[in-house]
C-alpha cells in the first residue's frame, strides 16, 4: 500500500524565499507529469524522512496537494552531503495502468562459505534495474549466498524476480564474486652465514680490493 504524503501549493519565489521555507522544517519540491501541469510545492521534512525509512525512494507515493490525490513517484533528489540535509524533491505523476522503470535493491542473505574460508566478497551491484506496474514494484530483490565458494561470481542471470517484473540490465552483468584472499608478502630470511658474507663484499669494495682496472700500459 502507497504510503501518503502532504504538501502543499508555494509560490514560486526568489533564493531567500526557498531558504526560509527550509528553515521552517519544509522541502521545497515539484511535481509533473503528462496530464499535469508542473506545480511547485512543500512538504514537511519530517514526513518525507519518515516515509523513505518505511518505504525508500523507489515506490509510488499518493501525494495529497490541498486535498488533491496524485499517484506519484520520486524522480529526483538534490541534497546537500556536507549538512546531510535534502534540498528540494521532483514527484513525477503516474498512471497505475502503466509500466514504469526504476530501480530496487539487491540484498544479499547470508555468509558464503567462501567467505568463512578466508575470501573476500566483492559487491559490484547493489542495484538492479526494473519494468514493471507501479503497483508490483517489489521492495528489493534478494539473493541467498550461504552456499558460494571462493571463484564463485553470481551474474544478473541468477537473479530471480517476481511475475510481471522485467529485468533492463544485462544477463552477463557481475552482481558480486568471492575473491581469494590477497597472500602477504613473504620476506626472504637471510641466513648468518650470508650476512656476514654479504658484509664481507661491502667492506672489500669500500677499501677498493674490488678488481682493478688496467692502466694503459698494462692492455
Amino acid at each position: 500500500m502507497a504510503m501518503e504524503l502532504q504538501a502543499q501549493k508555494r509560490q514560486v519565489g526568489p533564493r531567500s524565499a526557498l531558504t526560509e521555507l527550509r528553515n521552517k522544517g519544509k522541502i521545497p519540491a515539484v511535481v509533473y507529469g503528462t496530464d499535469v501541469e508542473s506545480e511547485p510545492i512543500a512538504i514537511e521534512e519530517s514526513q518525507f524522512h519518515q516515509l523513505v525509512n518505511q518505504q525508500g525512494l523507489n515506490r509510488v507515493v499518493k501525494l495529497n496537494v490541498d486535498g488533491k490525490s496524485l499517484n506519484v513517484m520520486i524522480k529526483d533528489v538534490q541534497s546537500d552531503p556536507i549538512r546531510n540535509k535534502v534540498l528540494h524533491l521532483d514527484f513525477s505523476k503516474i498512471n497505475m495502468n502503466e509500466k514504469t522503470d526504476t530501480s530496487v535493491s539487491i540484498v544479499l542473505e547470508g555468509e558464503a562459505e567462501g567467505v568463512k574460508d578466508g575470501g573476500v566478497l566483492q559487491h559490484t551491484m547493489r542495484e538492479l534495474n526494473i519494468r514493471c506496474l507501479p503497483g508490483e514494484i517489489p521492495d528489493n530483490v534478494t539473493y541467498n549466498i550461504e552456499k558460494l565458494t571462493v571463484g564463485d561470481t553470481v551474474t544478473v542471470a541468477d537473479l530471480t524476480v517476481p511475475n510481471g517484473v522485467e529485468i533492463l540490465d544485462a544477463p552477463e552483468s557481475v552482481v558480486l564474486t568471492i575473491v581469494p584472499p590477497q597472500a602477504e608478502p613473504v620476506e626472504e630470511e637471510t641466513t648468518v652465514g650470508e650476512a656476514e658474507e654479504t658484509d664481507a663484499e661491502a667492506g672489500d669494495e669500500e677499501n677498493g680490493s674490488g678488481d682493478a682496472v688496467p692502466n694503459k700500459g698494462q692492455e
